[in-house]
């Protein structure tokens, strides 16, 4: 009885046994639907499940996890891929029902709602005679379903804004139109303002929204919607009012002013307006930070309260000459107090402001505290002195010579080491090429500075032999060539240390490493054998009786191999402390 029934209906229909797991009834032309014959989902009851949309898989999913109880039915509407590949709209209403034999079979009466849309369609003029307003309409518009959220209809503006052909948009929700990031808030709200069950009616501003392109970009409209009837369904008719150049610039206006303040507070010059009664009016960040002023002590002040009384007349003078030279830059250097009665030393450059009429309206300012300047100065100074007390303390030669060979500068231990050898203690201009060293000497040398002369930074380690020692000794040298503003060179810096114990450590250490290696050698190779000779006699040992009288003679071997591990360690031992080979 009910499989004739089922079959008289209109819509397509499914009768699945949920005690046996096999489906007791499909509609016969269930291929018009989805392409797939009944056979081909009595062979498959995985099938229909197959052919939902993925971007509906988790709602579907969420509806089937939820019991259902007997005589009882749920609805919902969701998309499916067909065998051709082509995306339709479904509405799904399934109810469960206990059969006379105890046997619980669940039906699903399953509508086509492209079909039916169709048949509704002819039946009732577009949007109620006002296609002209929606169709032509500039911004995005379209109409959705509240309680599928799929589209309905959309405009030209929408397909031209949002790259999706119009095929395209009513195989999609507006939930498909959104970043993945917004979809719950969508959600919430749809929720929130009850518009999923057709609750709210009426105009809304829904506010500003990130939508998706086809192509992946990101564009913000702004939401207007109102209650429809579309096709008999509940519906909202939107208008989406692409925002997003508006935005940008707004932003970029924002950015732009948001750099001009950085920029004024971020200064590490004072800056301040004064107005032509001498008040203050604008101060910065770093003025009220050096001189710890607040706004409220400074601005609609006389400058003359910032200043120290014996100095007052060089600030008015300084406003005299700014005031009536429009367009000159007017420099100022004074002490100035902080609230704590501490003195800066500050530059001024102040310009005066003028009007569209060319009037004069005040001054500007901007003043730098070199009170650390001057302080660095003296530093500078100090630390100079104390640069040249160092250097002239070391043991390290160091000295600098011009492209003519003279000498430049030279420290004390560069002059005692000359005057050592030359017996003259040499001084800035004389030359470096003293005579006393030979030919073949002052050749090598002048070689030396050629390289640096060129452009080379460069160390060279040469070897001396003592003629009073018969030792050698070594010393690094490092030529730097020395630069004008123009990045001429003029000359060439040098630096000179003796390394022989660093050479002579670097030796000991290549002495080492290879006894150690000899000894990893020896290790590996002599003492392998004889260790293994032993574990072989230990393991064929007669533990049980050791009377036996191949213990004896195992024993011996014992002492044998033993010996020559002890041969082999005392040759490692004469190896790392004393190097024999």
């Amino acid at each position: 009885m009910l499989n004739h029934i089922l079959a008289a209906l209109n819509d397509y229909a499914f009768a699945f046994n949920q005690d046996e797991g096999n489906y007791t009834y499909i509609s016969g032309n269930i291929a018009d639907l989805a392409g797939y014959e009944p056979a081909e989902f009595k062979d498959n009851t995985c099938l229909w499940f197959s052919l939902i949309d993925n971007r509906d898989i988790k709602k579907v999913e969420n509806m089937y996890d939820k019991p259902l109880e007997s005589d009882k039915s749920t609805s919902i509407t969701y998309r499916i891929t067909t065998a051709e590949g082509k995306t339709k709209w479904i509405n799904d209403k399934r109810c469960l029902y206990t059969e006379e034999n105890g046997e619980h079979i669940l039906l699903s009466i399953v509508k086509d709602l492209e079909r039916e849309d169709e048949e509704r369609y002819n039946k009732e003029e577009a949007i109620s005679g006002y296609g002209i307003l929606f169709d032509t309409n500039p911004n995005p518009m379209w109409i959705y379903e509240v309680s599928s959220l799929r589209f309905l209809k959309v405009n030209a503006a929408a397909i031209k804004t949002y790259g999706y052909t119009e095929a395209e948009f009513l195989t999609m929700t507006i939930q498909d139109i959104r970043p993945m990031a917004d979809q719950n808030s969508l959600n919430d709200f749809l929720h929130d303002r009850g518009i999923t069950e057709a609750k709210f009616i009426g105009y809304s501003n829904s506010g500003i929204w990130r939508h998706l392109t086809k192509n992946g970009e990101m564009i913000h409209a702004e939401m207007y919607g109102d209650t429809i009837q579309y096709k008999h369904y509940d519906c909202r008719l939107t208008v989406a009012t692409n925002i997003t150049e508006r935005l940008y610039y707004q932003e970029e206006a924002k950015i732009r002013e948001q750099f001009l303040n950085s920029l004024i507070d971020s200064q590490t010059n004072f800056l301040v307006r004064i107005n032509m009664s001498g008040e203050y009016t604008f101060i910065n960040k770093r003025f009220m930070k050096i001189l710890g002023y607040n706004k409220a002590d400074i601005i609609g002040r006389h400058f003359r309260t910032t200043a120290l009384p014996e100095e007052i007349y060089l600030c008015e003078e300084a406003f005299y000459n700014c005031t009536n030279n429009p367009g000159k830059i007017i420099h100022l250097s004074h002490k100035k107090p902080d609230v704590n009665g501490n003195l800066h030393d500050i530059e001024w450059e102040f310009i005066a402001v003028t009007n569209d009429s060319k009037e004069v309206t005040g001054i500007q300012g901007v003043g730098q505290d070199i009170t650390d300047k001057i302080n660095s100065q003296k530093e500078i100074s100090w630390t100079k002195k104390s640069l040249e007390a160092i250097i002239n303390n070391t043991e390290d030669l160091i000295w600098s010579i011009d492209r003519d060979f003279g000498y430049l500068y030279l420290n004390q231990a560069y002059k005692n080491t000359i005057r050592a050898q030359t017996g003259v203690e040499p001084q800035p201009g004389d030359s470096s090429m003293h005579v006393v060293f030979g030919d073949e000497v002052l050749t090598k040398w002048k070689e030396y500075y050629a390289r640096g002369f060129m452009g080379e930074a460069y160390i060279v380690e040469d070897e001396f032999l003592d003629s009073n020692t018969g030792n050698s000794f070594f010393f690094e040298t490092s030529f730097n060539p020395i630069f004008d503003a123009e990045g001429k060179i003029t000359g060439m810096g040098c630096f000179s240390r003796n390394i022989t114990e660093r050479i002579n450590t670097s030796k000991s250490i290549i002495d080492q490493n290879e006894r150690l290696r000899n000894i990893a050698s020896l290790s590996s190779h002599e003492l392998r054998r004889p260790v293994a000779t032993m574990l072989g006699l230990i393991n064929i040992i007669d533990r049980e009786n050791f009377n036996n009288p191949e213990n004896i003679e195992i024993i011996n071997h014992l002492l044998i191999v033993g010996n020559e591990i002890d041969d082999v360690i005392r040759l490692i031992v004469n190896k790392t402390f004393i190097g024999k080979e």
